[in-house]
């Protein structure tokens, strides 16, 4: 099993090394893909093999290595077959950006403002859904707030759809230098957030509209400058050490338990083997072994949740599924009834209980050519709707990596609904000239 996940660990290497280091991310969409495709579901398998043996289960209280190469088999056709079809897919986009595209991503004071506003909004609707002050989510524990009675998960949802605003925000800010000091307000919201909810989206946001802006500023292309690299790695070591920092600060410094450096050594671990990172790799491992030895099965459910995405579950007639994530968590009896859907089944794990593991194998394969579309439709850049789906594409990668569908997709399309609104005329864009080695 080593050599095949070797194999795939390679191939994988060698596609993010061309689409980054030669086509220098001018297909946006693939690039970004493959940035968080390759390190956590293709190159961290082979180092969990080494180092555990195996994925381990996500089921809580359950520290099973699974055993049954079947499951691993699977899962690497899942990853061979995302990676053959990026191959077959692949050649740098040669289409011309539209001539009026600085003039689309412009900005001004008020539609700024606006955008400001949801995102406070949405900060004050978080407050309120945890029943919690402002002082006592600071000095709370992530999550001690779901028990509270006055939560209110309705609330909850409106306000991570309003913080969703953020790196569409982000991007329109920095990208015009007289309104950057909207940047650093927005980010101290998001900084302000991240302290409140103990939550990493805070940092995935930022990450997602940097990548971005560098992209628009260097001309629809990154090139992997010293510069560049330092930053990227700077607010990756960032993620990590946020990771830790929020386990050993609130067991630690908030309750005098325990030592620090023991607390943050186990916590480094349990980082490297069962925590966030790992999440995606043995949430898919363990939904194709549901699925495989178990029978767990959800017909068509992702099929349903994206078509029938305007549509709530409880008015569809049955005809679109509850949440993946929280069936799966219940599958695991992993939550209660407020906590449920904190366990998504990961990329295959969603695709392996929609169709089964021949169909979900053959329909994930798929994935490279919608990639390559948003590659055109973002290189385009012909509306606001673009930058929108630009700003957004590295937090929706990591949500749809991790197994999260509907806010991968769903907070897209509310971006877009609000932008609508603000810029009915320049959201899809109009019809660009490409050029002439496309003619």
């Amino acid at each position: 099993m080593i050599l095949i996940e070797t194999i795939t660990a390679l191939i994988g290497i060698y596609l993010l090394v061309k689409e980054v280091s030669i086509y220098r991310f001018r297909n946006y969409a693939t690039s970004v893909f493959l940035l968080c495709f390759v390190p956590l579901l293709c190159i961290y398998p082979l180092i969990s093999r080494i180092v555990v043996g195996g994925a381990y289960s996500v089921q809580p209280g359950d520290y099973l290595v699974f055993s049954d190469y079947s499951v691993y088999l699977v899962y690497q056709a899942f990853c061979l077959g995302i990676l053959w079809m990026v191959y077959l897919t692949g050649g740098r986009q040669t289409l011309t950006p539209s001539p009026e595209w600085r003039s689309v991503i412009d900005t001004n004071i008020a539609e700024l403002a606006i955008v400001v506003a949801i995102i406070s909004l949405g900060i004050a609707l978080y407050v309120r859904s945890t029943g919690f002050t402002v002082g006592e989510l600071i000095t709370a524990s992530r999550f001690e707030w779901f028990n509270n009675s006055s939560y209110s998960s309705a609330i909850f949802v409106v306000s991570s759809y309003l913080m969703t605003l953020s790196p569409v925000g982000l991007l329109l800010a920095i990208y015009k230098k007289r309104y950057r000091w909207v940047f650093f307000l927005i980010v101290a919201e998001l900084i302000f957030f991240g302290i409140l909810s103990k939550d990493r989206k805070w940092l995935i946001y930022i990450l997602s509209a940097g990548f971005a802006f560098v992209y628009y500023h260097q001309n629809f292309a990154i090139k992997l400058q010293k510069k560049f690299l330092v930053i990227a790695a700077m607010i990756v070591s960032a993620l990590v050490f946020w990771q830790v920092f929020r386990g050993v600060y609130f067991e630690y410094f908030l309750t005098g338990k325990g030592d620090v450096s023991y607390l943050a050594q186990e916590m480094a671990i349990e980082l490297l083997t069962r925590g966030d990172f790992p999440y995606y790799y043995n949430a898919s491992i363990t939904a194709i072994n549901m699925n495989i030895n178990h029978d767990y099965f959800i017909p068509l459910g992702l099929l349903s949740r994206q078509f029938l995405f305007f549509l709530p579950a409880d008015y569809s007639f049955g005809l679109k599924v509850e949440d993946i994530s929280a069936l799966f968590s219940d599958a695991l009896q992993a939550g209660d009834a407020v906590r449920r859907g904190n366990m998504p089944p990961g990329l295959f794990g969603l695709f392996v209980i929609s169709f089964g593991w021949f169909g979900g194998i053959i329909l994930c394969a798929l994935i490279p050519l919608l990639l390559r579309w948003l590659d055109r439709y973002i290189q385009k850049a012909s509306g606001i709707g673009s930058f929108v789906l630009a700003a957004h594409m590295m937090s929706a990668v990591l949500l749809l990596l991790r197994g999260d569908d509907s806010s991968a997709t769903y907070f897209i399309v509310f971006s877009l609904a609000v932008f609508l609104l603000i810029r009915p005329n320049t959201v899809i864009g109009t019809r660009r000239v490409e050029s002439a080695g496309n003619q």
